[in-house]
C-alpha cells in the first residue's frame, strides 16, 4: 500500500500489516516517525480531516491516502 505523508510517498511494509487486511494510522506513524518524534506532541490530518489521537488505531487507510503530521512551532 502506498500513502503520502507530508508530501512524501511511503510504501507500507507488509510485515507491519500482515495480520490485518488494512493498515491504520498507528502503523504508518510507527514506520514514518522516529522514536523521538513519536514522543513529541503532534497533530494528524488524513485527507485534510484532523484525527484525534484516540482514533489512530481505528482509522483504516486506503491506497493513495494523504496524511499530514504537524508539529507545533515555538518561537516569537
Amino acid at each position: 500500500m502506498k500513502v503520502h505523508i507530508n508530501g512524501e510517498a511511503l510504501i507500507l511494509q507488509s510485515n507491519d500489516i500482515s495480520k490485518k487486511s488494512k493498515a491504520n494510522l498507528t502503523d504508518v506513524l510507527a514506520q514514518y516517525l522516529t522514536s523521538r518524534q513519536q514522543k513529541m506532541s503532534f497533530a494528524v490530518a488524513l485527507n485534510s480531516d484532523f484525527v484525534s489521537k484516540s482514533q489512530y488505531s481505528s482509522t483504516l487507510l486506503n491506497d493513495g491516502d494523504s496524511i499530514d503530521v504537524l508539529f507545533p512551532i515555538v518561537g516569537g
